[in-house]
Formats: C-alpha cells, structure tokens, sequence
C-alpha cells in the first residue's frame, strides 16, 4: 500500500466514462484512531470518508467542498462528511460503538460487511454542494438500502441526475482495525450509453473482495474499473484527514446556542469546553469570552 492516500482522475480513451479512484487508508486510519472506531464503527466511518472523496471531484475544481448527511436510525446515529476537491477530507459518526458490536462475521470471511445494522434504512442522505458561487446546492433522497456507496449511487441519479457506478471497499485485520481502504467512482459523460456505466457498477462489485485481497495501486483499480481498456490520466492528488479546529471555529459551534443559554454558561463556569466530533479536540473558551459573545448575538437581534 501506498505510504500516502491519493486520488486519480481519469478518463477512457472513447472519452465516454470519466472514472475518479482513491485510496483512503491512513486518513481513514487517523478518523478512526481520533473517534476511537473500530469493526464495523470503521467500515462506517471508512467508507463515508472515501465517497465523500470521491464526491469532491465532480466540480473538477479544488474549491469545491461537500458535506454528506446519512441519517438513517441506526446505532451509529448521524453519519457525516466533511470533504474538499483537494482532496482535504474528514468524517464522522454520532456513536463509535463498543467492541462487542464488532460480530465475528466482520473478521472472517465477509470481505463486504454489511452497514445496514449500524446505519440503519430508514432515514435519508443529503449531499450539500459549495462551487465557492453565491448558493450552495442541496438535495436529499431517502435512504435504501444503509449501505452508504449505494446510498450515494440512488443520490446521484435521481437528486444530481448522474447515472453512476460508486463503490468503497474497507478491509479490516483481525483487531477490527483499518487495514486498507479505497473507492471508485465512475460516470458517463451526456450521450454516452448508460449500460457502459452500468458494466462498470458490475465490475466494481470486485471491490467486494478480491480487489482489495492485495494492496492495490490507483492505475489498478481504474483500468479494473474500466475492465482493462486505455485510459488517460488527468489528475492526481494526496488525499489527508483534515480537521480545521481551534478558537475561531469554537466560536462558531457556540453561536448555535442562544443569547440567554451563553450568558447561562458563563455564569456557571469558568471556561466552556468545546469537543470536536471529527477530530476529538477540544478548545476551552473562557466565560469571558462566551459573554461577548452573547453581546454579539443580542446586537444582531435587536
């Protein structure tokens, strides 16, 4: 496996499949370590991390962000993404789950655990996209299925009117730990005939297991994808857990709160601690400070 995580544009030489592949292992490995994730927590985890890589890719620019919502009732709640066409990405999960959820099932012979039972099905997806315009774009489905690459599969065709072949593939090793990780996505350009995508979904059903049996280089799981036809490279571009915390964004997450609940805090404590859900740090916020900033709210108000 590669010592960095990347991700590669590419497009078939009849120039009628654009097909986007990852490898997301060492981000997917720091997710994990900082949300304390494993066994199916962090195939969960894994595989939201790397659609939303994949995601990020489709406004072929590096100012384009992408957050992923699935709310589906499982026990891991709220799954989140958080991913940026440079290939800056980070995810979450509301629960990470205790070790006894990681079945024996999940280290056997099942290369394709199923994340419906942590998900869960009846819920939805709702992808936000930010092109760095004016008006972000959002849309949403009802979830499917709770497997989370097919879940954005159903999203891109009926919400963004992409007919698309998307899989990600996490392998755990006998601890429950992330032992690699990738994913690709793949679509037809307008006019294109829609079975090529379709024979690309079919054939990516590899990432199931033998693909991902051995380590795996990007060129690999394209031409795979492609079922072994010429492609030109486009792009290629590191892919890093990134998690942009700190006092500024503390702030922030406390403007949620209402006038009358900072001022409240204040008088309570001292300082205010605020704890990332993506990385797990936390920033304290002195009582000072959270009154100044109840002033503020109060002066937009009135």
């Amino acid at each position: 496996m590669p010592a960095t995580d990347a991700l590669l544009r590419a497009i078939n030489e009849p120039e009628t499949i654009r097909v986007v592949a990852a490898i997301t292992t060492h981000a997917i490995r720091e997710a994990c370590d900082r949300q304390q994730a494993r066994g199916i927590a962090a195939v969960v985890l894994g595989r939201a991390l790397t659609a939303g890589a994949l995601l990020a890719t489709l406004g072929k620019g590096e100012r384009e962000r992408v957050r992923i919502q699935l709310q589906g009732g499982g026990p891991v709640g709220q799954v989140v993404v958080d991913a940026h066409g440079d290939g800056r990405v980070r995810a979450c999960v509301a629960t990470a789950l205790s070790p006894t959820h990681l079945a024996n099932r999940l280290l056997d012979v099942d290369p394709r655990p199923s994340t419906t039972g942590a998900v869960g099905a009846r819920g939805h997806v709702t992808v936000t996209r930010d092109l760095g315009l004016a008006q972000p774009y959002q849309g949403s489905v009802g979830l499917r299925s709770g497997e989370i690459d097919e879940d954005l599969e159903h999203y891109l065709a009926h919400s963004e009117q992409l007919p698309s072949a998307l899989r990600t593939a996490v392998i755990l090793d006998q601890d429950g730990q992330v032992l690699r990780a990738a994913g690709v996505l793949a679509q037809g350009f307008p006019g294109s005939d829609p079975a090529t995508v379709t024979q690309v979904g079919e054939r990516l059903g590899g990432l199931r297991g033998l693909l991902l049996a051995h380590a795996r280089e990007l060129d690999e799981l394209v031409g795979f994808a492609l079922g072994g036809t010429e492609f030109r490279r486009m792009l290629e571009h590191p892919i890093t857990f990134h998690c942009p915390c700190g006092p500024e964004r503390a702030l922030e997450v406390l403007t949620t709160l209402g006038p009358g609940d900072l001022e409240a805090l204040a008088d309570e404590q001292p300082q205010t601690e605020v704890r990332c859900n993506f990385c797990g740090q936390v920033t304290l916020v002195a009582a000072t400070q959270v009154r100044d900033l109840a002033k503020q709210l109060r002066s937009v108000q009135s």
